[in-house]
């Protein structure tokens, strides 16, 4: 399977990193330690031509300047593998890069996730997955609901990232946006 995202910038990078180990700490919670880093994702299809992804990945970073998106709250996707997560507010700019993103690798991919299309998309940065349960969610929840987390983060890469079947991710090709 393999990820459009983008990495995020230092500072937020090392919050969400505090987050993910005082959760590991108080909670167990480890699995998301197999993601390669701290990021959100922009796009999902089973199969991509790499080659290709890469290169159109390139010339979407030239055009693009980096934008700054803010993060406000908590989430749960529900279900029989919730997902504690940090919400991200969409703007005009992340909602056109999210288009272009989805314009250029529907047509080099097989089997896109729905659930990252334009219409469902739901931007965030994940907390937890995989290991959380209805044992540990009170945990997790009384972990960081009462963290006052508010973030600002600098989007100026997009990276293409492969992940396995045992969940642990490799990035594969890292392109910046452009700062003129």
């Amino acid at each position: 399977m393999y990820a459009i995202m983008s990495e995020l910038d230092p500072k937020s990078s090392d919050t969400v990193t505090q987050l993910w180990r005082k959760l590991c700490e108080e909670c167990g919670l480890q699995a998301i330690f197999e993601v390669s880093t701290p990021h959100f994702t922009w796009f999902v299809a089973d199969d991509l031509d790499v080659p290709l992804t890469t290169s159109v990945l390139e010339d979407l970073a030239e055009e693009t300047h980096p934008l700054t998106i803010h993060t406000f709250g908590l989430g749960i996707f529900s279900g029989k593998h919730p997902i504690l997560y940090l919400p991200m507010v969409k703007s005009v700019e992340m909602i056109n890069f999210h288009n272009r993103i989805w314009e250029a690798m529907e047509p080099l991919s097989k089997d896109p996730k729905m659930y990252y299309s334009p219409k469902l998309w739901v931007p965030h940065i994940t907390l937890a997955l995989n290991d959380l349960s209805e044992a540990n969610l009170a945990c997790a929840m009384n972990v960081v609901a009462f963290e006052p987390i508010e973030l600002f983060v600098l989007v100026n890469n997009v990276a293409l990232a492969e992940h396995v079947d045992d969940g642990s991710g490799k990035i594969l090709a890292r392109s910046n946006f452009s700062e003129d």
